[in-house]
């Protein structure tokens, strides 16, 4: 028998609650000339975007990694929150406490080069571009469904997007770490700033072709958890317009590099190969103090998609909890009249399926 904490339930009706909020006539033409990361395609990982879906990529991705893998009843919501709050509304303290000149080294400038000195990676890939073309989309995304002033909105949705990341990552700690501090005080403000303005948005969608290419999380009741939940992105640049075969990058739960290939009026393709992240390990400083740093293991992926939408993905690792996703998403292949999306998974012993439709943020999966 699996339970539900009365804390995992409450955190699934707000995101229903979300999800159900004031919605007007979608319309491809509502602010379509300067919609850079979201544009109302009718398939694909663009058809499957929404700010609550976004919110339970970005809060549970973290669990993809096994070191954090947990059911949603062992997530402290009370000490996360707290840790977080605690260490973004006293920063000064947080920083001296870790160090000022380590913070900088390891959080915001690229000075130090080791394994396991690279806390600054994800801060750049993940929140700086990956967190401002989100909140962009974010604003497209509100936007192009009706709603008045979508850049406040936007705003307010990448502060909770922050909250939820940051309390599930530090659940399990007992003091202020610099993490959130770094995250939702330089990086996620800074990349929201940065992508207001079209010449960037205009030139990270246009001339390096970067999508957002997010996963469909889907809710598993069987072990009480999330699946296939993760904020990942997809870049493909060209040496000229005239290219068939140009360079591609994916990153998120995983870093991978390899070709794109185009297609022509049917679709593109690509693949990578890199690593996946399979564990986040803790290092004690001289200070006292810790950090974490990311162990990867060898992923490889191919990946299928049209005008920047993902529509399909294969991916094999030999990191435990994503030796194996595949994913296919709505409006690709059409079943009874119907376009789901589609997901299929291997976690250790566990062989999981799920499926999901662009109407609701959240599909639904079991494990076998």
């Amino acid at each position: 028998m699996f339970r539900i904490s009365t804390m995992s339930a409450r955190v699934i009706c707000v995101c229903c609650a979300l999800a159900a909020g004031p919605v007007a006539a979608q319309s491809d033409d509502v602010g379509a000339e300067t919609r850079y990361f979201y544009r109302s395609l009718s398939y694909g990982s663009d058809a499957a975007f929404h700010p609550v879906s976004e919110l339970i990529n970005g809060a549970f991705g973290v669990l993809q990694i096994s070191s954090n893998w947990v059911p949603l009843d062992d997530i402290d919501w009370h000490q996360g929150f707290s840790i977080t709050w605690e260490s973004i509304s006293h920063p000064g303290t947080t920083i001296d406490t870790y160090g000022g000149t380590a913070f900088v080294k390891d959080e915001l400038v690229p000075a130090r080069f080791g394994s396991t000195n690279l806390q600054y990676v994800p801060n750049y890939t993940l929140h700086l571009i990956g967190g401002g073309a989100r909140n962009r989309a974010f604003a497209e995304w509100y936007g192009a469904h009706g709603f008045a002033a979508p850049e406040v909105w936007a705003f307010g949705t990448t502060i909770l997007h922050g909250f939820a990341v940051e309390a599930v990552e530090h659940y399990d700690k007992d003091q202020p770490t610099v993490d959130p501090v770094a995250d939702m005080l330089v990086f996620d403000p800074l990349g929201a700033v940065l992508f207001m303005s079209d010449g960037v948005s205009r030139f990270f969608s246009h001339t390096l072709n970067m999508s957002i290419w997010s996963g469909q999380p889907m809710y598993n009741p069987v072990v009480n958890t999330f699946e296939n939940a993760g904020e990942n992105y997809g870049l493909h640049f060209f040496f000229s317009p005239t290219n068939r075969v140009g360079i591609f990058s994916y990153w998120g739960m995983s870093h991978l590099f390899g070709v794109t290939v185009r297609g022509g009026q049917w679709f593109d393709w690509s693949i990578g190969v890199g690593g996946a992240v399979d564990e986040l390990k803790e290092e004690d400083r001289a200070n006292g103090t810790t950090a974490l740093y990311a162990r990867v293991k060898p992923d490889l992926g191919v990946f299928v998609h049209r005008n920047g939408s993902l529509l399909g993905s294969v991916q094999v690792s030999q990191a435990w909890t994503q030796a194996l996703r595949v994913n296919v998403y709505p409006g690709w292949f059409k079943v009874g009249g119907m376009s789901p999306g589609m997901y299929a998974g291997i976690r250790g012993d566990d062989f999981i399926l799920g499926l999901s439709f662009s109407v609701f943020p959240i599909g639904l999966a079991g494990s076998i």
